[in-house]
């Protein structure tokens, strides 16, 4: 026995506008079916995002990204005006948290919470 994918499936309230957010991120959308369209993250992950919202589920959600700079992703999402652009998204700044990550907060459209998160590097 073996697993040979995995791929969680993300609540949206609006789909196109989270479709959009996620393209906007640099993510690819692979296809859409109109029940459900695969998102590429572009670094070897992809999840399936739904067009729908059960249960408000999305603010139970979150999606961790280990990333080399929490920064660089946060200044990305600034230049790209993020929060700005899609109506209840916010970007938090970086972060290091009390078990050891630095993690920039970034909440989808629909309420879920993405961590994009880095190992610090105390050598620097």
């Amino acid at each position: 026995m073996k697993i040979e994918d995995f791929r969680p499936f993300v609540p949206s309230n609006d789909y196109e506008m989270s479709k959009s957010f996620y393209e906007h991120l640099g993510f690819t959308l692979n296809w859409d079916s109109g029940e459900v369209s695969e998102i590429d993250t572009g670094f070897g992950y992809r999840f399936l995002l739904l067009p729908r919202n059960h249960n408000n589920c999305a603010h139970s959600l979150m999606l961790h990204f280990m990333v080399d700079s929490a920064q660089e992703w946060y200044d990305h999402f600034i230049a790209i005006q993020l929060a700005e652009k899609f109506e209840g998204t916010k970007v938090a700044p970086p972060e290091l948290m009390p078990w050891g990550l630095i993690i920039t907060h970034v909440w989808d459209p629909a309420g879920v919470l993405l961590h994009f998160a880095e190992k610090p590097n105390y050598d620097k």
